[in-house]
């Protein structure tokens, strides 16, 4: 016998609800982690940690900072910002340069996340191309979009990477690289993001 009409759609609708809550979720694309320390190593239960973001828009990189650091108390930890008046300069890696920051308040680590634009859906119609960002190492990019009239807003999906930095040592110890899926609620996915980041760094034993 076969299956109704409304079966059939209401299957249909079942696997594109289940297919969509997957792709709201980030997806882990690499991670390393310091075969010095381990996998269970605890390295930031409980530490004083200074939080940092890097982000081409400086809206987007508060939201991030400000989620990161609520991400990072709720493990238990002591989230710190930079002092201000810290000098960044944008043609080096902000680790290095969050290291004396970082020992001038008693900071064991620092934890960065890196926002960068790396997947696009701009619905019928339209496309969009996005170049090469380097925030912290001075490299440019630039972004091209072609919209027809009444085509639908284009949405962006952004690929987050994290970094853990003994300040005693200055070594990176962990970092970990997940992709968002593409959205028009920024701020939403860059708490998903923060939010998975953390729970990678859990699962690798840091917390």
């Amino acid at each position: 016998m076969k299956p109704s009409v409304s079966l059939v759609c209401r299957a249909a609708l079942a696997g594109l609800i289940l297919l969509a809550g997957c792709a709201s979720v980030p997806q882990r694309e690499a991670q390393w982690i310091d075969p010095g320390i381990g996998t269970q190593s605890r390295f930031l239960r409980g530490e004083k940690i200074l939080v940092a973001c890097d982000a081409y828009d400086p809206a987007l990189r508060q939201i991030c900072q400000d989620r990161l650091y609520r991400d990072i108390l709720a493990m238990g930890a002591s989230p710190v910002m930079a002092p201000a008046g810290t000098m960044l300069l944008n043609d080096r890696e902000l680790d290095g340069q969050l290291v004396p920051a970082a020992a001038a308040v008693g900071a064991k680590a620092i934890f960065i996340l890196s926002l960068t634009p790396a997947t696009t859906s701009a619905g019928s119609g339209a496309s969009l191309g996005i170049g090469a960002f380097s925030f912290g190492g001075g490299g440019g990019g630039g972004v091209g979009l072609g919209l027809p009239i009444g085509g639908s807003r284009p949405e962006t999906g952004f690929a987050c990477n994290g970094r853990v930095t003994d300040v005693s040592s200055q070594r990176l110890v962990w970092t970990a690289t997940l992709v968002a899926a593409p959205s028009p609620d920024l701020e939403s996915q860059v708490n998903r993001l923060s939010r998975s980041m953390l729970d990678s760094a859990q699962a690798a034993g840091l917390f």
